[in-house]
């Protein structure tokens, strides 16, 4: 029988940017975010033939096609992961895809991991809820996906004084519709991945003050996000993007994941609020710029983002209700 999983990108408006523990990804900080609908990872597992794990990928072209060495070998390592959690011992069969840009900062990461893990819990018979997958989505590497496997704003850790515990929905879809345009400067996969990213935040002469900084900051978020108060929201959002990407290049070494574009359009966004739009901007490690939006001046802010100088593309998304089982497999 064959399992297909659906799991979102997410954004983070709290970023978690370095850890306490990188072997347990254990992140540093709290972090909070919302969860996509459109950008979505595809994951399909069956049991797997002669005794022995296949993973393929399928690219934009329809075809299948063996991926890179080192997701292969972390999708296998996660594989053996999540049969241990339960233990199982069936082979599987794993086919996966994206539809928006992979390695290229829009969380392709979280998704195909939350879309990994769900699928193959199902395929393995176990019966896991909300706070056991999204520990388990964790292990994988990728910390951010432990957010994917909720939908509406989610927060991780779920409990504060447990870093080893699972996210938690703090709202859902239906609190407050928020839209996200991502504006693609880079389809690229990135340098310098999230995982170094992350090793390397400890090095930054502010990351300490950072971690000082953030409990009020993530509260400010927290209750601007629960009081649909999108003007408290975007200042605070858009301090704590500035703020992350300080620390990763301050660095050592220092990672440079900005692009001219990204400066122009953090620029536009700036000038579109201060002309009365609600709007504002975040970016998780990468080039490109997440615009959050309300349901006011869709259009127009759809129109003015597409003719910044530097724009390949933009998508446009929304928050999102969560994963999902499909009928439509990949294979």
């Amino acid at each position: 029988m064959k399992h297909t999983a659906v799991a979102a990108a997410n954004i983070a408006l709290i970023k978690y940017w370095g850890t306490q523990d990188a072997e347990r990804v254990l992140p540093a900080n709290p972090s909070l975010s919302m969860t996509l609908r459109h950008c979505v990872s595809r994951c399909t597992v069956a049991p797997g033939a002669n005794g022995k794990d296949e993973v393929s990928w399928l690219n934009e072209q329809g075809e299948l096609e063996t991926p890179p060495p080192a997701f292969l070998d972390g999708v296998l390592q996660h594989i053996e992961r999540l049969r241990a959690y339960g233990g199982a011992r069936m082979s599987l069969r794993v086919v996966t895809t994206n539809n928006f840009p992979t390695g290229a900062g829009i969380a392709s990461s979280a998704s195909g991991f939350a879309a990994l893990t769900i699928a193959v819990c199902r395929a393995l018979g176990y019966d896991a809820d909300s706070e056991a997958l999204s520990r388990l989505a964790r292990l994988s590497g990728s910390g951010s996906a432990a957010r994917s496997v909720l939908g509406g704003y989610v927060e991780w850790p779920g409990l504060a004084d447990d870093p080893e515990s699972g996210a938690r929905q703090i709202a859902g879809e239906r609190h407050w519709r928020l839209h996200d345009l991502i504006a693609v400067v880079n389809t690229e996969h990135k340098r310098v991945s999230s995982r170094e990213g992350h090793r390397r935040a400890s090095t930054s002469p502010y990351f300490a003050t950072r971690l000082e900084h953030l409990p009020a900051r993530h509260e400010r978020v927290r209750s601007a996000l629960l009081a649909r108060d999108f003007r408290r929201l975007a200042q605070a959002v858009e301090e704590e993007a500035i703020d992350l990407h300080l620390i990763a290049m301050s660095a050592t070494p220092p990672t440079f994941y900005w692009q001219p574009a990204t400066l122009a359009v953090l620029e536009a966004v700036r000038r579109w609020r201060d002309d009365g739009l609600e709007v504002c901007a975040t970016i998780d490690a990468g080039p490109n710029v997440h615009v959050l939006r309300t349901d006011a001046h869709v259009a127009q802010v759809r129109d003015a983002l597409d003719a910044v100088t530097g724009v390949n593309h933009v998508i446009a998304d929304e928050v999102g209700d969560g994963p999902r089982f499909v009928a439509e497999h990949l294979f």
